[in-house]
């Protein structure tokens, strides 16, 4: 069972307090911002790309996002810089220096003979379809009629069986990740990214399958781990919808300032503020996410 983040404020608080540096990370789909009836309809808010922005600003303080999406449409949707970022749910790694990293081989790729099979079986059904991942590759059966994809799922299955030297197939939201079949996975990135969890205070927000390899391992080196919009998981909290996370980010930002306390994150607050205000361009209004009341979370 998870436990509603809003209601261990003050635990989570404690926490900060017992380390140097803060490191948060986030997957971007359902995360971050909303699913929607197609991944190109994903766009990362102004308030929430803000609130990111604030806390890898934060002296101490640093920001991955891990994704199942193609490193250079991650780059794309989230237009910050000096973040940590992977794509394919690990497959592909753009480190703090620019450093582009794809941590598959080519005799680990996927026979290109099951992309032209699977997307044989999707023009069989109305609304399903294929989207290139470069080393991978993703079914999309959301726009399926509902009464068909239990055969659509049923079918993608019997196409696989028998092929896990070759291919993980990973079942997410209305979609099916066909990855290469190495000990790769979105947790692989995260260590990638994490050199010295004993001085940090982790983070770990994600909201589908592809996430749940990445709790189990961040809670076992005294990380929090948050599953979006979803109560049954390995996470230890839990949040309802990717505004929260926003909502949380924010928190998150005011509490590091606090917790340091020192005149460096007083003076940079004040340095980024100027900024902000700084010249005749008008900023944009960000979008109210209403903050979340403890009763519907309970």
């Amino acid at each position: 069972m998870l436990h509603p983040l809003w209601l261990h404020l003050d635990a989570t608080s404690a926490r900060l307090r017992r380390v140097p540096r803060l490191s948060v990370a986030c997957d971007f789909d359902g995360t971050l911002t909303d699913i929607v009836p197609h991944p190109d309809l994903a766009i990362l808010s102004p308030r929430t790309r803000h609130a990111i922005e604030a806390v890898a600003q934060l002296p101490g303080a640093e920001v991955a996002i891990f994704s199942g999406r193609m490193l250079d449409d991650l780059r794309v949707r989230v237009p910050v810089t000096g973040l940590f970022l992977s794509g394919i749910a690990g497959l592909e790694t753009l480190d703090r220096s620019g450093k582009r990293s794809l941590h598959v081989r080519d005799d680990e790729l996927i026979p290109a003979s099951m992309r032209e099979t699977m997307r044989g079986w999707c023009e069989r059904f109305e609304g399903a379809w294929v989207e290139d991942k470069g080393p991978a590759f993703a079914l999309h059966y959301r726009g399926v009629p509902e009464r068909f994809q239990p055969a659509f799922c049923s079918g993608v299955r019997r196409r696989f069986a028998g092929m896990q030297d070759k291919i993980r197939l990973l079942h997410g939201k209305k979609v099916f990740d066909v990855l290469p079949a190495v000990n790769r996975d979105k947790a692989s990135a995260l260590w990638d990214w994490i050199d010295d969890y004993g001085q940090t205070t982790l983070f770990y927000f994600g909201d589908d399958a592809n996430d749940e390899p990445v709790y189990q391992p961040v809670r076992e080196k005294g990380g929090i781990t948050v599953a979006v919009g979803r109560w049954s998981s390995h996470a230890e909290y839990g949040l309802v919808a990717p505004g929260h996370v926003t909502w949380f980010l924010e928190w998150l930002a005011r509490e590091w300032r606090e917790v340091g306390g020192t005149e460096i994150g007083r003076a940079e607050d004040a340095r980024v503020e100027a900024m902000s205000n700084d010249g005749d361009t008008a900023q944009p209004e960000p979008e109210r996410v209403p903050e979340p009341s403890r009763s519907s979370e309970g």
